[in-house]
């Protein structure tokens, strides 16, 4: 049954024995693995959301590195650890707009061929746009595109090339080298309209435990694992035998393996992926995880010695190289232009306008325009294409979730101002490929999935001072679900959390039946929530993109006001402050954020940036908070309403005498006087 893949591998093995050797140097015996992962089709250092440069991403500045280490080591591989196709409007262009045509290869595919990449993990994300686009893609690389644990369906006959053993020379003597790569599992439960009936996924662990040995009786000295999956379970949909992050665990049971490099999890290694070994070595196993987005590039540096039985690693380092202050390659620049700028073309094409701005820098603490937008726009068109159906009776609900909420840093988020609104906009509010869909739940799946979403945030403890209220759970998890009203009491433990859950103002009954709208992602399964996956009754599939569907509705509305309904809030008695009744409507109101772990620090001083952002979320003042005259004219506006908050905040060096929660209750006593907010 296995064949089929060692055909293909034959075929590698001899393209690669005849096309690279390592230099030989008299002496040499290092080794240096430059590495990439989750590359997300960032190629250019540009933000194509907010449509100006990036200098913290892309591979054009991982040439630059990859240039430099090669000019300086004569041994060197080069490899990438998965998701590399999808997760940028660059990536939606090619999908959307100019797909590559059967054999024409992919714009981001040729620029790792021009790199030299040595070979590829295949990531989850690469299957979002079914296999047969994947298939397509891999065709066109000069390089292996691995996973060894992706089968056909019904065998364990590997539907990819599982490894390589690249043979090369180093100091003139023959090495071995094995490259083998993994895929999470969890494959077959987030794309499973794509891969159903076409191909199986089995465990990370499993599959590395039935290769590795055969790699290693044909002889690698070297093997290096590209496994596109996290470090700890974690979160994971299955923490066991299909654990969706599984390097520790292949690290610490699986023997033979030399290096892994982790991808998936967005983390960095050595570093906060790994803090328990900040060596990042685990049971003799050195890992590295290189961040994402060609933030960074992971260098694994090896000493070897050669022996009557072959080579041997004597001695592993591994660090991160990040690029913010790297200058970009202009080769790649130039590989890559004509599809930059037809997607900046793209992106920035007109679609509408918004009254309103649309920020998501409060969507995990209230209520927003964006989530509400989404929202809207699924809700409508369900309840639409079910009329004439079995279900064109049953209320209709619709679940969408922050997508961007700050996990990349304080650009991370969601800002549209109000005026017009383009493609890329919408890319913003929505950045993953996924299709509508709906599915039938009851009163007791609501409440299940809704304390599931508020694993959000930490249970509080009333008393005990200033307390994060964010968890590391994703923001693309915590689901809000439009056309019913609850609340969120962050001071209960899991589980119980969710208090007030209404339907027109009654309390939903555990068997009163809904209709929900969400996304193919979620309703596949992914995120683990109940009544998904197997266990989901869909009722409407029309396979037709949640993005697309959004760009439709406001080009079809012209302008939009998207004004949040509030229809869910936190319980008010998360902080342990004197002006606390202040703080909470403005919180409510997305006025007040905090920082990034939720804290909101009523005590520490007020800068004036958070004082320009307050009145600017507060006043609807049209404001570039950044901007040096920011501060100014927010405290021109909030006098000419009443309010003075002191020179201390015109002034850069003067001390500061006013708190966060100062600035809070001053502010909330003026949207007060104005009718804009009403005190609790």
């Amino acid at each position: 049954m296995e064949l089929r893949w060692r055909r293909r591998l034959a075929g590698v093995l001899v393209a690669l024995a005849l096309l690279v050797s390592f230099s030989s140097v008299a002496g040499a015996s290092e080794l240096v693995l430059m590495a990439t992962t989750d590359i997300h089709a960032n190629i250019y250092p540009w933000d194509y959301y907010g449509n100006r440069p990036d200098e913290s991403v892309g591979l054009a500045k991982i040439y630059t590195l990859v240039k430099q280490i090669r000019a300086e080591h004569p041994n060197t591989l080069l490899v990438d650890d998965g998701d590399l196709i999808q997760g940028s409007p660059l990536a939606s262009y090619l999908v959307n707009v100019k797909p590559p045509d059967l054999g024409e290869v992919h714009p981001i595919i040729d620029v790792l061929n021009r790199m030299g990449f040595d070979a590829a993990a295949i990531g989850n994300h690469e299957f979002n746009f079914g296999l047969p686009y994947a298939e397509n893609v891999f065709a066109g690389a000069a390089f292996p595109i691995l996973s060894a644990n992706v089968y056909e369906p019904g065998t364990r006959e590997p539907h990819f090339t599982p490894y390589v053993i690249l043979e090369r020379s180093l100091d003139g003597k023959p090495i071995k080298i094995g490259l083998i790569g993994f895929t999470p599992p969890q494959i077959m439960v987030w794309d499973r309209g794509n891969l159903t009936g076409k191909v199986e996924a089995g465990s990370i662990v499993d599959a590395a435990r039935r290769f590795v040995p055969d790699m290693k009786a044909q002889g690698a000295d070297l093997i290096v694992a590209l496994a596109h999956t996290g470090a700890y379970p974690g979160a994971s949909t299955a923490p066991g035998a299909l654990a969706e992050n599984a390097a520790f665990a292949l690290a610490q049971t699986v023997p033979g393996i030399d290096v892994i490099v982790v991808g998936h999890s967005h983390q960095e290694i050595p570093g906060k992926g790994l803090p328990d070994h900040p060596d990042g070595q685990v049971n003799g196993v050195q890992l590295v995880q290189p961040s994402f987005w060609g933030k960074a590039l992971g260098v694994v540096t090896l000493d070897l010695e050669a022996g009557s039985d072959g080579w041997r690693v004597t001695a592993k380092k591994a660090e991160l190289l990040p690029v913010k202050e790297v200058q970009p390659a202009p080769e790649v620049v130039a590989w890559a232009r004509p599809v930059h700028e037809a997607t900046v073309a793209y992106v920035t094409s007109p679609i509408g306008e918004t009254l309103v701005p649309i920020s998501s820098r409060a969507s995990q603490l209230t209520d927003t325009a964006v989530i509400q937008l989404i929202n809207d726009v699924q809700r409508q068109y369900v309840q639409e294409h079910l009329k004439g159906t079995e279900y064109e009776r049953l209320p209709v609900l619709s679940a969408a979730a922050p997508f961007k909420s700050g996990y990349g840093g304080e650009t991370d988020f969601t800002d549209i101002p109000s005026g017009g609104v383009t493609i890329g906009d919408v890319a913003s509010m929505y950045i993953y490929d996924n299709t509508l869909k709906a599915i039938k739940v009851t009163g007791a799946d609501l409440k299940a999935w809704l304390e599931h979403a508020s694993r959000k945030f930490n249970q509080i403890s009333p008393g005990h001072g200033d307390q994060p209220l964010f968890t590391s759970w994703p923001g693309y998890n915590f689901d809000q679900i439009d056309g019913i009203g609850y609340r969120i009491d962050a001071t209960q433990p899991e589980g119980q959390r969710i208090v007030d859950l209404t339907f027109q103002g009654r309390p939903v009954a555990p068997d009163q039946a809904f209709v929900l709208a969400t996304n193919n992602y979620r309703a596949d399964g992914g995120g683990g929530f109940p009544a998904t996956g197997e266990k989901a009754q869909v009722v409407f599939d029309p396979q037709i993109a949640s993005r697309q569907l959004i760009v439709e509705a406001i080009s079809r509305a012209g302008t939009i006001n998207p004004t949040p309904d509030h229809n869910w809030s936190l319980v008010p008695n998360y902080l342990d402050h004197p002006q606390a009744a202040y703080v909470y409507p403005l919180v409510d109101r997305g006025i007040y954020v905090g920082d990034l772990q939720g804290r909101l620090a009523l005590d520490a001083p007020l800068t004036r940036g958070v004082w320009a952002g307050m009145v600017k979320r507060g006043l609807g003042l049209d404001l570039a908070v950044d901007q040096p005259g920011a501060p100014v004219t927010a405290a021109d506006a909030a006098r000419d309403l009443g309010g003075y908050v002191g020179d201390e905040l015109l002034a850069g060096d003067a001390d500061q005498t006013l708190t966060q929660a100062d600035a809070a209750q001053l502010l909330a006593g003026i949207l007060a006087a104005q009718s804009v907010l009403v005190g609790r």
